[in-house]
């Protein structure tokens, strides 16, 4: 069991290091610090990723958007996904500590395996979430709006690619939700 863990663990590091190396090839934006500590097992899942240069100016098309997410009970639907999966978590750890026998520290270093593919599940539930908004405030505002308050956004936004983005983001890139949304 401990040389599939270190195994994975070994898989995971390398895929990692592949993702932030084709992601520092393809947007041409330095990676710095935080890009070494996202290839590090566990420490990954608290390494903050920046989002923008700079924060994006209020708009019309933000404030409609957040009135979206508000319509369509978007906080609470995630809240609930979050307690979902962290009752998941505590389950599995439960059973690798109680059932299996294994040490906390090893259980937890399966958990983290483990909750790679739920991340990106969480992470893509959220997309259909924010893709839902950006309709709701497209639908108020128009075409011509909603190009300008996209084209802003992706000038203050650190560009990502989607896979990166799937990995690491509870929102699409910009440049993903226009195209989801105008097209």
């Amino acid at each position: 069991m401990g040389v599939i863990l270190y195994t994975l663990l070994c898989i995971e590091f390398v895929a990692r290091m592949v993702i932030e190396i084709r992601e520092r090839r393809t947007t041409q934006v330095r990676g710095g610090l935080f890009a070494v500590l996202r290839v590090i097992p566990l420490v990954n899942d608290i390494v903050p990723l920046p989002e923008n240069r700079r924060d994006p100016k209020e708009n019309d098309f933000s404030k409609l958007h957040e009135r979206g997410h508000q319509n369509y009970h978007h906080s609470i639907l995630r809240n609930l996904f979050k307690i979902i999966l962290a009752m998941v978590a505590i389950w599995f750890l439960a059973t690798q500590l109680i059932r299996n026998g294994l040490p906390l520290w090893v259980a937890i270093l399966w958990l983290h395996l483990v909750a790679i593919p739920f991340r990106v599940i969480f992470n893509l539930y959220c997309w259909n979430q924010e893709y839902e908004a950006d309709k709701y405030a497209y639908k108020e505002l128009g075409k011509t709006k909603s190009k300008a308050a996209f084209r802003e956004l992706a000038e203050c936004e650190i560009p990502y690619t989607k896979l990166f983005a799937a990995l690491y983001r509870e929102h699409p890139t910009a440049l993903q939700r226009k195209k989801k949304l105008l097209l």
